[in-house]
């Protein structure tokens, strides 16, 4: 018989499956697929911005959703790295609109850099994966659609990310 932990995780695991299927009914992804395991954990694999492959890992016991490849190249001491994490600090806070933002009593962003290959996690501190999910999602689209867009990241998006110069 199925505890009541996890039977909550399964619920968990479910609600999220069902707000990134609808992401990608609207084509926010170009393509995905969901493959939940055992104890609350599932993979999400989409094709996201750039046309890149993105994997999303659900952690319903240890509070966490976390894209383990978010951007490539991107060494832990360099200038890019510090001014992406400032750019995350400032959605944590009340600088913003609530609607731009993580709320830091419902979830908490944190960003790290492995062999230059940055990774966001986002630890859900309210049991809330609904809103999560939503914000995890938001965030890697405004890193991509603000951060690298805004900042002075052109040739790096050319060189990293496949961004056609021809096309931009």
């Amino acid at each position: 018989m199925p505890t009541k932990s996890s039977a909550k995780s399964g619920a968990s695991v479910a609600q999220v499956t069902a707000i990134l299927e609808g992401y990608a009914e609207k084509a926010v992804f170009r393509g995905f697929s969901a493959h939940p395991k055992t104890g609350g954990k599932a993979v999400y694999k989409m094709v996201w911005h750039y046309d890149r492959p993105f994997e999303l890992l659900l952690d319903v016991p240890g509070k966490t959703l976390r894209f383990p490849g978010v951007l490539p190249g991107v060494p832990a001491r360099s200038p890019m790295y510090r001014e992406l994490q400032a750019f995350l600090k400032v959605r944590q806070t009340d600088q913003l609109p609530e609607h731009r933002g993580v709320n830091p009593a419902k979830a908490r962003l944190t960003l790290t850099s492995q062999r230059g290959i940055v990774a966001l996690k986002l630890t859900v501190k309210d049991g809330d994966f609904e809103y999560a999910t939503r914000k995890m999602i938001q965030m890697v689209h405004e890193i991509f659609m603000v951060f690298l867009v805004d900042g002075p990241y052109y040739e790096y998006m050319v060189e990293q990310l496949g961004l056609d110069p021809d096309r931009y």
